[in-house]
């Protein structure tokens, strides 16, 4: 992610619109000007004359403005959806492993805290400045063709507070760097509370989690109580600093005036930009600081858009054909190694539950086959090929997988079992009576509509487990990665959906899971089981 506005077409329209206004500006100053000077000269066919150009031209602003103003808030919109849909491609950009190593806090402080910070800070200010810089140039501009000298001060002016804000921008940049590690930390403190709610409830937790919540929120706010302090003490000195250049201004001025150098006319039109000047340096120098102190967080987020396994995928896989083959395999969780010198082959078509002691490696054997890790050691081939050469999207595509913790969208029944994708009515109401969904869905009013609630907390374990491999038999795929699948369901049901499932044609099925049903067991092609540095084969009869 770039720290600058991203392009949109209406950043070249507000900039157009920003010189007209400095082009009105510019003739509604010279109007003034031949106005005055008409008038003391007792011209009053001229007078009249610039009199009506003024009025014209200060009638024509108010529309500019007012669409200037319209946008700029386009911009300022189109420009944050840019970076927000960017960041969030990105995001689903990250290795899954690589993901779910990380806490969640990071991505949601950086969605909701650190972009607020940046469209405040860095996209606002960027649109700040160059307003600023367009008035500041009319102005100066103007002024030159009256008196040069003054522009001499106004160059002093700009100086000045430039140097005081990138001076300070180093303090506010580290504390804003600071504040958002802490509200990415306080943030995941939230989740975990809420998320913990009945258990917190059921233990008398709620004094120890309060008084820790308090003293996070303690600790935030303190920090960005710091932040503004430092800004204000910033501004102080910058509001001072131009104070005293804008009256040494107004004394030159009147120096000028009464030395014969300045007409009448010139100071009032002079008077009119002096605004021109001091303020876009002001807000120059405070925009400054707040775009510098943002860097931190560009950098912060794009370290955690970085994946450290980038290695290229250049291959694409039109379907299953054959086998996949792990040779010597081996993968370690950091000094833990969980898998070594592993040799399995899984043929196409063949039905395999793979078994073994906790810890001993069969669910990190089942994330291998998933692309969620590359072996560190060996190598994965799938028909031949190296399965970390593979495209992940293509892959995906063609398996399924089927957990315990089933996620479920706040969305209908239809849409959680489709995912969004287009089926028949004969396609999906075959998955749901092979799932043993058919009660579930006709036993409620709103059938297929029916409304799934906050990830599945208004249906049962079981039932989240049926819709997740529902989801499965709606895809047709070719390979079914199944993970506990069946821990959440009563013994009758798994028998009757192992069965069904285990009897689909041309899909292999590798069911990782420590329940076994006795009378399904048999309808298995093998048995695997997987103890850190071994993968024996077995026949479903002499286990």
């Amino acid at each position: 992610m770039k720290n600058r506005i991203y392009y949109v077409k209406n950043a070249y329209i507000t900039l157009f619109i920003l010189v007209i206004i400095s082009y009105l500006n510019y003739r509604i100053a010279f109007s003034l000007f031949d106005l005055i000077d008409s008038a003391e000269s007792g011209l009053w066919d001229e007078f009249y004359k610039h009199a009506r150009e003024l009025i014209i031209f200060t009638v024509i602003v108010l529309p500019v403005n007012i669409t200037y103003a319209y946008l700029k808030g386009l911009v300022i919109k189109k420009s944050m959806t840019k970076m927000k849909t960017d960041y969030m491609k990105k995001v689903f950009g990250k290795n899954i492993s690589e993901f779910q190593a990380q806490n969640n806090a990071l991505y949601i402080s950086a969605i909701t805290n650190d972009f607020n910070t940046i469209e405040k800070n860095y996209v606002e200010q960027v649109l700040e400045i160059l307003e600023s810089i367009i008035r500041f140039a009319t102005a100066i501009i103007i002024i030159s063709l009256i008196s040069p000298l003054i522009i001499l001060i106004g160059l002093v002016m700009v100086l000045v507070n430039v140097i005081i804000s990138v001076l300070s921008s180093k303090p506010v940049n580290k504390h804003n760097k600071e504040r958002s590690e802490m509200m990415s930390s306080f943030g995941g403190f939230i989740k975990e509370v809420l998320s913990a709610f009945h258990i917190i409830k059921t233990n008398n937790l709620e004094a120890t989690v309060t008084a820790t919540y308090n003293k996070e929120s303690k600790r935030v706010q303190e920090k960005k109580f710091v932040i503004d302090r430092i800004m204000s003490f910033i501004f102080a000195v910058q509001n001072s600093t131009t104070q005293f250049l804008f009256f040494g201004l107004l004394i030159v001025v009147s120096y000028l005036m009464i030395n014969g150098v300045l007409l009448f006319a010139g100071l009032i039109v002079v008077i009119t930009q002096i605004g021109d000047i001091i303020d876009p340096v002001t807000r120059i120098a405070q925009s400054i600081p707040k775009i510098l102190s943002v860097k931190s967080l560009f950098i912060r987020i794009n370290e955690t858009l970085e994946n450290r396994n980038d290695k290229e995928e250049t291959m694409s896989y039109d379907g299953f054909n054959k086998s996949i083959e792990f040779k010597d395999v081996g993968f370690s969780y950091d000094e833990k190694v969980v898998l070594k010198s592993i040799n399995v082959n899984f043929e196409k078509g063949k039905k395999y539950l793979v078994i073994g002691p906790s810890g001993g490696g069969k669910s990190t054997l089942l994330r291998l086959l998933r692309k969620y890790f590359d072996p560190l050691e060996g190598e994965i081939l799938i028909d031949g090929n190296n399965l970390s050469e593979i495209k992940k999207i293509d892959y995906f595509s063609k398996i399924a997988n089927v957990e315990q913790q089933t996620f479920l969208f706040e969305d209908t029944f239809i849409n959680n079992l489709t995912l969004y994708k287009e089926y028949s009515d004969e396609e999906i109401w075959d998955a749901i009576n092979r799932a043993g969904l058919h009660d579930f869905i006709s036993s409620h009013v709103d059938g297929l509509n029916r409304m799934i609630l906050d990830n599945g907390k208004n249906i049962s374990g079981g039932e989240r487990s049926r819709i997740a491999i529902a989801r499965a038999l709606l895809n047709k795929v070719e390979i079914l990665f199944l993970d506990e699948a069946f821990a959440s369901l009563d013994r009758k049901l798994t028998v009757e959906i192992e069965k069904s499932m285990l009897a689909l044609k041309n899909i292999t099925i590798i069911n990782v899971s420590h329940v076994i049903i006795d009378e399904n067991k048999s309808m298995y092609d093998e048995v695997v089981l997987i103890n850190h540095n071994s993968a024996t084969i077995m026949t479903p009869q002499t286990n």
